[in-house]
């Protein structure tokens, strides 16, 4: 649960720069994501509530783009960073007419104070010194577009207990480490097990080489280590041990035979790998840095998708690397990704009762 616990701390540090609160999830309506019911008001100002443009300061997410104070005591928040990389976040609100007061469920309320002119909102945070300046707008982006749902189309307890798990997919079944020295192959219509793959790793990521070889790659990582492992799939046999790339590999993609990438929940970062494994020799070719620690990994159709324990992204890699669309499966977190030829699979873990699942998703490319 490191990786868990991490965007944890680092999402409540966020948080408290502006309110403390808790997340409620809900369905969706009309001006945002419909939570519980908040706290009564007892004096309404019906101005307040709408949709805001964030031009100044941080409002509850780190690069924050859009506020929407809903009519039913809730409040959405949505960012974007440079990167594209999208997030949201939920929570019951209170507002009179000169005060915010945000529903904190585990450390109390925190109430901020605001004004409002010429449709511009200013925001004062006991938290912060630097107000908040937010422009009324009319037609901001609506949440379910801003973060997509998807859909499950089948699903199936895991045959493990870790949350860090990522799969892959052979061509007949899907692959996952089951914590027991072995990969389980598993198969995707009855997500029943079918055998085992012995391996010496701990592999939380896996991947088969994009190849029609008949001795393509079948990559492992292991534990905290900052090397992966090369065997070849149809023997199980080791070929050889990758060149350090960074600690706590939890996704592996192959692109094409020589070309992978990589993701490191330790450095926060992505690596497009490239190796020889004639010599073997290997030269790490673009490195990108991120805000948050990646997990698992798929590449197709020109496109990498990875998971950040919450939300799954899609990107381009190429002429730059930016965010095409965010996915997520409403009540789970989400740890690894691959893809059967039709449809996507996730591996994720139940919110409330943590149950690990295998899920086949609506998406296709």
């Amino acid at each position: 649960m490191k990786k868990l616990m991490s965007c944890i701390s680092a999402f409540a540090i966020v948080i408290s720069t502006v309110f403390i609160s808790c997340t409620k999830e809900g369905p969706q309506g009309e001006q945002g994501i419909q939570g519980e019911p908040g706290l009564n008001a007892q004096t309404v100002e019906p101005a307040v509530f709408g949709q805001w443009e964030v031009l100044e300061g941080t409002f509850g997410l780190e690069n924050s783009k859009y506020v929407y104070i809903n009519n039913d005591n809730t409040i959405t928040i949505l960012s974007e960073d440079a990167m594209g990389f999208k997030n949201d976040y939920i929570s019951n609100v209170m507002v009179t007419e000169d005060q915010i007061t945000m529903n904190a469920s585990y450390y109390g309320n925190t109430i901020n104070n605001y004004s409002l002119e010429n449709n511009e909102l200013t925001i004062l945070s006991p938290e912060s010194t630097s107000p908040i300046i937010l422009q009324k707008i009319e037609n901001g982006p609506a949440p379910s577009e801003w973060i997509k749902s998807l859909n499950i189309l089948n699903e199936g307890p895991a045959q493990w207990e870790d949350s860090d798990v990522d799969i892959a997919f052979d061509g007949d079944y899907l692959l996952g480490w089951d914590k027991e020295n072995s990969i389980l192959q598993i198969d995707p219509n009855t997500l029943s097990v079918i055998g085992s793959i012995p391996t010496a790793q701990s592999a939380y990521a896996i991947e088969i080489e994009k190849s029609d070889d008949p001795s393509r790659q079948f990559f492992q990582s292991n534990n905290g280590s900052s090397n992966f492992y090369s065997y070849t799939y149809t023997s199980n046999t080791l070929n050889y041990t990758s060149e350090s790339i960074a600690s706590w590999i939890k996704g592996i993609a192959s692109i094409e035979p020589g070309i992978l990438w990589v993701s490191s929940s330790s450095d926060d970062a992505l690596y497009r790998y490239k190796y020889d494994a004639s010599v073997p020799s290997a030269e790490i070719l673009e490195t990108i840095a991120l805000d948050f620690q990646p997990g698992g990994m798929d590449f197709r159709n020109g496109y990498l998708y990875f998971t950040n324990g919450t939300l799954l992204y899609k990107c381009q890699t190429t002429p730059e690397f930016s965010v095409v669309e965010t996915y997520k499966i409403d009540g789970h977190y989400i740890s690894g990704v691959t893809f059967d030829g039709t449809n996507f699979w996730l591996t994720a873990q139940e919110r409330g009762s943590y149950t690990m699942k295998i899920i086949k998703t609506d998406l296709t490319i």
